[in-house]
C-alpha cells in the first residue's frame, strides 16, 4: 500500500469539513430554529447545547465512517483510506483516538492543521500524531 499525497489528505479534510460544517451545522440549526433565510440568503448560528451536539455529530462522521469503512466522503473522493497495522479498516477504537486527537493536530486554530502538517512531514509513513497514537496510516 502506498502512503497517501499529503496533498489528497488535505482535499479530503477540507471536504469533509465543509460537509460537517455546513451541512451537519445547517441542519442541526434548522432543528433548533437557529437558522434564517433572507430572499438568495442563508445563515445559521450555533451556541450551547447546539454548538455541543454539532461537536459530537461531527467527530462521530469521521469515527463511524472510518471505522466502518475505512474511509469517508472526502477520502473516497481523492482516493484515500484509513488502514490499521494489518493493513485493514482501523478498529472502533482506533478511529475514535486518531480522530479525537484532531483537537491536537488542529493547532494552530487561526491556521488549522499546521501541527499536523509538520508532524506528517517529519515521519517516513507521513502520520500525523492521531495516526501514530492509534496505529494507524492514510493510504491510497
Amino acid at each position: 500500500m502506498k502512503r497517501a499525497a499529503l496533498g489528497a489528505r488535505a482535499l479530503a479534510v477540507l471536504v469533509d469539513g465543509l460537509v460537517t460544517f455546513f451541512a451537519f451545522g445547517a441542519a442541526l440549526s434548522f432543528v433548533t430554529g437557529h437558522a434564517h433565510v433572507h430572499g438568495s440568503s442563508f445563515n445559521f448560528t450555533l451556541s450551547n447545547g447546539g454548538a455541543i451536539v454539532w461537536s459530537l455529530v461531527s467527530w462521530s462522521y469521521w469515527i463511524v465512517l472510518e471505522a466502518v469503512y475505512g474511509t469517508t466522503l472526502g477520502k473516497r473522493l481523492v482516493g484515500i483510506r484509513v488502514v490499521g497495522p494489518d493493513g485493514k479498516k482501523p478498529t472502533w477504537k482506533a478511529s475514535a483516538i486518531r480522530n479525537l486527537l484532531r483537537v491536537v493536530d488542529m493547532a494552530p486554530y487561526f491556521v488549522p492543521y499546521v501541527l499536523g502538517f509538520v508532524v506528517a512531514l517529519r515521519d517516513d509513513e507521513r502520520r500525523r500524531l492521531g495516526d501514530r497514537v492509534a496505529g494507524t496510516r492514510v493510504v491510497s
